[in-house]
């Protein structure tokens, strides 16, 4: 079941990008619908925050946690104005190294584009990790409409369940190999 989330202005600070891989693709040309699509977005909804985020119809073995979105999301922002997105970019086969030029500064790819402040235009600003260019991303999108948030409630998890293994989880195919394990496992006890 897809599930669709309204996130326009203070309801963003219910989404956490921290742990998310984006998918940016560094927009050259700033659309006035922005759509980006990551992985490992969690849905702050833990019984421990003062306003959890209280989401119908999704139950998860550990109710007092925070989700972990283990799938494709899509983040929607409506009438966008301005904004800036900057990827500093490191090796994909080792995060923890940086890119640096010649001067031994970190290599930067970054866009800005330009808009007049008003009271009608909220400000969303995330940190994530960009997959492609692979680096730590900073993105700013300023809007004067809505935001959504769209998601399959298939792909929910505990929070819990990815910290403790968070190379099944963060990776494509982890639902199929549960299902092959859960199926293994029904058979074994109707044999056993």
């Amino acid at each position: 079941m897809t599930y669709q989330l309204d996130i326009t202005a203070n309801r963003f600070d219910f989404i956490d990008f921290s742990e998310a891989s984006a998918f940016i693709n560094l927009m050259p040309i700033l659309e006035t619908t922005v759509e980006l699509n990551f992985w490992g977005v969690t849905l702050l909804t833990s019984k421990q925050r003062r306003k959890p985020l209280d989401l119908q119809g999704i139950n998860l073995e550990q109710p007092n946690s925070n989700i972990y979105v283990a799938g494709w999301s899509k983040v929607t922002f409506l009438e966008v104005v301005g904004g800036e997105v900057r990827v500093e970019l490191y090796d994909p086969d080792c995060p923890d190294t940086f890119l640096k030029k010649n001067n031994g500064k970190h290599v930067i790819l970054q866009n800005r584009w330009h808009f007049k402040p008003d009271d009608s235009i909220f400000i969303y600003e995330l940190d994530c990790t960009a997959d492609w260019p692979a680096g730590a991303c900073y993105l700013a999108l300023a809007s004067k409409g809505p935001a959504q948030f769209t998601f399959e409630v298939s792909d929910c998890i505990s929070a819990r369940q990815f910290v403790l293994n968070p190379q099944k989880y963060s990776k494509l195919g982890w639902k199929e190999a549960h299902r092959k394990v859960s199926a293994r496992n029904v058979a074994l006890c109707e044999t056993g």
